[in-house]
């Protein structure tokens, strides 16, 4: 089985040490047949080349099939350059031919291993130099001298080497370092611009609506998108009546395992994810959920950017519902929780109009509370109050929901009955006098003894009326007489919208 080629890449000066093993091959194999060389000493030669050339191929091969490094393996092939050195310099001693290589071998491993690994190469270096030099003829002092201060060299210069390669390397990591700390910070702040500009987009998405509601998903799914989350819900609570003013989620599952982007209720978002809370200011809590996974990997810049933006979406939730509060009351009295008289007006409009387009009938009733003064001087004016509040309820349990039902002013109310004739109109008014006559009403004490009463007038379009003016006047006109006719009774109107054109009215 051929081993799987590795991608090794090699160092200038790791690189440089293959080329001259490959060097010293190619040099000291023609020395080997220069004329007069010994015949033993020839053949040492040979072998120390083929333990040469045997290191070189093993390098070779593991350093690109086995994903070796070259440093690592020199140390590995280390005894046959000992062998080699003390071969040639044996051979050589005459002119001391093998001390270039020594030195070089010294310098190689000096600039590709560790300063400790360097100096012991360099020390084995210079022994097998000097055992070479030994196991030559005898020489004289000085040349013994000279020897020893060669090898002495030799160790000196793989030294200076190694740690001048070692300073070399310090300084490299150190801009490495210095580089990817640069890289580092350039990235931290590139994610800070780009949760700024998320943060100033969600909140300028945030105060573009009133309406919370339509800016939910998407301001989600920006922060989603932020922080990596693949779903995440968020709700808005007041903890004070445990209402849940905003609600929206992303990414969220359904118990069919369908995926949507849509609001789920607190309760079936927990079966699905872990929450908890991320901001809290007076009676209002912000509740973030996500997997348990994601939430693992919250970090603590994701912790600020999610409490930026709980804290817009906070003051977003209380500025649309302040707004819907603001919008309800201009329609709504506040007293009874019934439409007011400006919305009665508008829908009037709205409905006779409508009326005229697709040729419907439409219904006005007016009705006044009998005696209502009585009432309040006889049981206080809160429980008047209280009596004119329940009127909603009451009427509301007879008419339509499309039926709109409003305080007209004092204790007299008025509904509109879209697409109803006189005699359906007629019905419904009747309906609500019984209902209302029936009706146990609280006194002072809060005890159900009092019953009220009421008048009722009807007028219908296009039967009594031709337009808005007519049929306010028409219903009213019928009010007046029934409470002139004895009060608790409905009457209609009279005249006709034709009647009315040829009487000019």
């Amino acid at each position: 089985m051929i081993p799987e080629r590795c991608s090794v890449r090699m160092t200038d000066e790791e690189r440089t040490y293959v080329v001259l093993r490959l060097g010293v091959l190619a040099i000291g194999l023609p020395l080997l047949f220069v004329p007069g060389i010994d015949p033993v000493m020839q053949e040492a030669g040979l072998l120390a080349l083929a333990m040469v050339a045997v290191g070189v191929i093993v390098l070779a091969g593991a350093t690109l099939y086995r994903g070796r490094t070259v440093a690592r393996m020199m140390l590995w092939v280390l005894p046959v350059d000992l062998l080699a050195v003390g071969v040639f310099t044996s051979m050589f001693a005459e002119w001391d031919g093998a001390y270039p290589v020594c030195v070089l071998l010294g310098v190689l491993y000096g600039l590709v291993q560790s300063r400790r690994d360097a100096l012991g190469a360099a020390v084995l270096f210079s022994s097998a130099y000097i055992v070479g030099h030994v196991l030559a003829p005898p020489a004289n002092l000085f040349v013994v001298a000279l020897i020893a201060v060669k090898a002495l060299t030799l160790v000196v210069v793989s030294a200076v080497v190694a740690n001048s390669v070692r300073k070399q390397r310090e300084r490299e990591h150190q801009v490495e370092s210095e580089a990817a700390e640069r890289a580092r910070v350039n990235r931290q702040l590139e994610h800070r611009v780009a949760e700024l500009q998320a943060i100033s987009e969600i909140t300028e998405v945030l105060h573009s609506s009133l309406d919370s509601d339509e800016v939910g998903v998407i301001v989600l799914d920006v922060l989603a998108g932020l922080i990596g989350f693949s779903a995440l819900a968020v709700f808005v609570i007041d903890k004070d009546r445990s209402e849940t003013l905003f609600s929206a989620s992303v990414g969220v599952p359904h118990e069919s395992g369908r995926r949507n982007s849509g609001v789920l209720a607190p309760g079936e978002i927990e079966a699905h994810m872990t929450c908890r809370r991320v901001f809290h200011h007076g009676s209002m809590m912000v509740l973030f959920c996500a997997s348990a996974e994601d939430m693992e990997r919250i970090n603590d810049n994701d912790e600020l950017v999610i409490h930026a933006v709980a804290s817009e979406l906070v003051v977003a939730v209380e500025n649309s519902h302040l707004y819907k509060l603001t919008k309800r009351l201009a329609v709504t009295d506040e007293l009874t929780g019934m439409k007011n008289y400006r919305y009665l007006q508008q829908k009037l409009d709205e409905e006779v109009s409508r009326s005229k387009r697709y040729g419907k009938h439409l219904s006005f009733v007016m009705m006044d509370v009998d005696d209502f003064k009585q009432h309040n001087d006889c049981h206080g004016h809160l429980a008047g109050d209280r009596a004119l509040s329940e009127f909603l309820a009451v009427v509301s349990s007879v008419v339509r929901e499309v039926d709109v039902i409003a305080r007209y002013g004092g204790e007299e109310f008025a509904i509109v009955l879209p697409e109803t004739d006189p005699a359906g109109a007629f019905v419904v008014a009747e309906k609500i006098r019984e209902a209302l006559e029936a009706h146990l009403f609280a006194d002072g004490e809060g005890a159900r003894c009092c019953t009220l009463t009421v008048s009722l007038g009807v007028a219908t379009y296009p039967t009594h009326a031709s337009d808005k003016e007519t049929l306010l006047h028409e219903a009213d006109d019928a009010l007046y007489r029934a409470k002139n006719s004895g009060k608790n009774r409905v009457c209609a109107a009279k005249h006709t919208a034709e009647s009315q054109m040829a009487s000019g009215e």
